[in-house]
């Protein structure tokens, strides 16, 4: 009979260098009996097993005894001895290796057989394809950061013979690391059809890693709904993204989303290092927009596509740029009742009042408020450095009405467009443009999709 497989293992310890005696005897049952593959500092090496077997000659003492017995030996020694070698395997990273870059793909070749099975665990499992021809298998996805992990692969020969390999390996403890500061729109809130999502990172994201952060931070609705992220900032302070649907959102969508950064690599030495639990929020059931019309100054609400209310306003003066009321869409952020407005222009233009049902469109203090002094509400504009003023019964009316992430959109021929990060503006760019400033592209249910 061929040695048991543990005999094997002296001299194999020395070929392996640094191996776990526990993963050697698994690997010597590959070997046994035939030559096996396994990887060394990287470099493939060859290494032949041999099995001895023996029998007994025939009880009679006589030559032909002897002679028959030698027979029989023979016979078994020959049926000891595979006549189909097993099946060589290779894999990368290779067994002991420390330090892996937790974001290259994990893969097996097998030479001379066919996969049975691959399953990678450790502090996660690890899903992967297998090729069509059942000889290699790469992971799908980014392993942990600083995580011992250990690959088990079965293989049969064309004689359906299966051999078990292990291999263990340990991902690096990355340098510099990199994670999630703030979401909005909060985690269960409910927001407007025009609110995108806004994720604030805590650090800086070189250009040739955007579409990977972007990979990582997957956004799923329900309904399913197209969209994209666009980078708003990126600098030494942290990065901040949007993602919003190529239109806005369908009522009463469900959105969640999920931040698989553990393992990615976000720069030379940056990798995230945690994962984040899903961040999920709503979409309000009935769609609210104002949209104001500089030119007659005129704003008109619509809730769900039917006109609820015309009021008239006063936007900003048109005599200075300062002064010119924004353009374009906008979320709203918030409200107040009352808001205290600060202003200092010279020239004797200075302000510290109290205005009342305030509703905020800008982070630059653009609001659509109560102004009873204004007389020019609904026939110029020239009284606002900016705001939207209305009489004290449309703002109050508005603002019990709104609630975070409901569109206002200012038009006008006098135009000042608003910055895509002055408030959460991302709307204001049409599609082609969101998809720009896109490095992964649109994506469905964290799919990429045709923009």
């Amino acid at each position: 009979m061929p040695k048991a497989p543990d005999a094997l293992n002296g001299a194999l310890n020395p070929a392996v260098a640094g191996a776990p005696a526990t993963l050697l005897n698994r690997r010597n049952v590959l070997l046994a009996g035939g030559a096996g593959v396994v990887v060394i500092g990287g470099v493939l090496a060859t290494i032949a097993a041999t099995g001895s077997a023996s029998g007994s000659p025939s009880a009679s003492g006589t030559a032909t005894g002897a002679a028959a017995g030698a027979a029989k030996s023979s016979k078994a020694s020959a049926s000891a001895s595979p006549s189909v070698p097993p099946p060589t395997v290779a894999t990368v990273p290779v067994n002991g290796a420390t330090g892996v870059d937790p974001s290259k793909a994990v893969s097996v070749q097998v030479l001379g057989g066919t996969i049975e099975s691959v399953s990678l665990s450790g502090q996660q499992q690890t899903s992967g394809t297998l090729s069509s021809d059942t000889s290699s298998w790469t992971s799908d996805n980014v392993l942990n950061v600083d995580t011992g992990y250990t690959l088990t692969i079965v293989a049969k020969n064309s004689a359906g013979h299966a051999t078990t390999s292990n291999v263990a390996f340990h991902t690096l403890a990355p340098s510099s690391t990199f994670g999630v500061s703030s979401v909005v729109p909060p985690r269960g809130s409910t927001v407007g059809v025009g609110q995108p999502i806004r994720v604030t990172f805590s650090n800086y994201v070189p250009t040739e890693y955007q579409a990977a952060l972007e990979k990582a931070c997957v956004v799923t609705t329900t309904p399913a709904v197209k969209g994209a992220w666009y980078w708003v900032s990126n600098d030494s302070s942290g990065a901040v993204a949007d993602w919003r649907p190529e239109n806005f959102w369908p009522v009463g969508t469900k959105v969640s989303i999920a931040f698989n950064l553990n393992g990615v690599r976000l720069g030379s030495h940056q990798f995230g290092v945690k994962d984040y639990a899903s961040h999920d929020f709503g979409i309000s059931s009935r769609d609210l927009r104002l949209i104001i019309d500089k030119d007659k100054f005129q704003a008109t609400c619509y809730q769900d596509g039917k006109v609820v209310r015309t009021f008239p306003i006063d936007t900003g003066q048109t005599t200075a740029e300062t002064f010119v009321t924004y353009t374009g869409t906008m979320a709203v952020l918030g409200k107040g009742n009352p808001v205290e407005m600060k202003g200092n222009y010279g020239g004797g233009d200075v302000y510290d009042d109290f205005v009342n049902w305030a509703t905020q469109i800008t982070w630059s203090g653009t609001y659509v408020h109560a102004a009873p002094w204004d007389s020019e509400i609904g026939s110029a504009n020239d009284d606002s450095h900016g705001c939207v003023h209305c009489h004290t019964a449309d703002a109050e009316w508005f603002y019990n009405q709104v609630i975070d992430g409901d569109v206002v959109t200012i038009n006008g021929t006098r135009t000042r467009t608003v910055a895509v990060d002055n408030g959460i503006c991302t709307f204001t760019l049409d599609w082609a443009g969101l998809v720009k400033g896109s490095a992964y592209g649109p994506t469905l249910n964290g799919k990429p999709v045709s923009a």
